[in-house]
C-alpha cells in the first residue's frame, strides 16, 4: 500500500480528530481515509450506529436510569411529605393550646376583677360569670382599675364590645359601660341644666359622677352655653 503524508496546522488537526471521534474512529488518519473513500464512492455514508451498552439501546438505558433514579428519590419524597404532614399537625396543636391558654387567661382575669372570694358553694358558681355578666353588676369598668390584673386588656375590651357593651376611648384609658346604664346616664346628662360640678354631683350617683368627670376631662362631654345644657360628643 502507498503512504500519503500531509501537513496540517494544530487547529485543523483538532477539528478532524473531533470529527473522527463522532464517527467512532480513533485517529485522524482513519477519518481522512474514510473521507477519501466516500469521495471516490468506495463506501456509502453510514448512519450513526446505535450506541448500546451491554446490548441495551440508549433509550432503554435512559429509561432504566430514570427508574433507578426515581427509586432513589421516592423514599426522600415520602419523608418530605411525612415531615410536612407532621408540621401541619404540630401547628394545629399549637394553635389549639394558644386558644386554651387565652380562655384560661380570661377566666383568671374575671376572678381578679372580683377580688378575693371565699370558697363557698355559691361563690364558686360566681366565678363562672363572664365579663359581660360582671359589667352588668358593676355597670362601668374603668381600664385603670384592672390594669394591674389583666395583661391582655385589648382582648378584654374587644370581647365586651362584641357582647354589646358601650366602649369609650377616653383620655389615657378605655371605659366599658353597661348598655342600659349608658342609656340612663345619657338621659340624665341631657336633662342637666346646671354647669357647676357641685350641682351636677347632686343629680348623679357616685359611679355616674365618676364617668361624667372622665368624659369631661376627655372632652367627650361639653357644656353648651347657647342651650345651657351638657352635650355628649361621642
Amino acid at each position: 500500500m502507498k503512504i500519503v503524508t500531509i501537513k496540517i496546522d494544530e487547529k485543523l488537526y483538532e477539528e478532524l480528530l473531533a470529527k473522527a471521534k463522532t464517527e467512532g474512529l480513533l485517529t485522524v488518519s482513519e477519518y481522512i481515509r474514510v473521507l477519501l473513500m466516500r469521495e471516490l464512492g468506495k463506501i456509502k455514508q453510514q448512519p450513526e450506529p446505535e450506541v448500546k451498552s451491554s446490548g441495551v439501546s440508549v433509550d432503554k438505558l435512559v429509561q432504566l436510569l430514570e427508574r433507578r433514579l426515581l427509586d432513589k428519590i421516592n423514599p426522600f419524597t415520602s419523608k418530605v411529605d411525612e415531615i410536612a404532614r407532621k408540621y401541619g399537625e404540630l401547628v394545629e396543636k399549637i394553635e389549639a393550646i394558644e386558644e386554651k391558654l387565652k380562655e384560661l387567661e380570661e377566666k383568671i382575669s374575671m376572678q381578679q376583677i372580683r377580688g378575693p372570694e371565699k370558697a363557698t358553694q355559691g361563690e364558686k358558681r360566681e366565678r363562672k360569670k363572664s365579663a359581660i355578666d360582671i359589667l352588668h353588676e358593676q355597670k362601668v369598668i374603668f381600664e385603670r382599675d384592672i390594669a394591674s390584673r389583666i395583661r391582655d386588656r385589648e382582648s378584654f375590651f374587644n370581647k365586651l364590645g362584641r357582647e354589646g357593651a358601650k366602649i369609650i376611648e377616653a383620655k389615657d384609658e378605655r371605659i366599658a359601660v353597661e348598655p342600659a346604664f349608658w342609656n340612663e346616664f345619657a338621659k340624665k346628662i341631657d336633662d342637666l341644666s346646671v354647669q357647676n360640678e357641685d350641682e351636677v354631683r347632686k343629680v348623679l350617683d357616685d359611679i355616674e359622677f365618676r364617668l361624667f368627670k372622665k368624659l369631661k376631662e376627655s372632652a367627650l362631654i361639653i357644656y353648651n352655653n347657647s342651650t345651657k345644657k351638657w352635650q355628649l360628643v361621642l
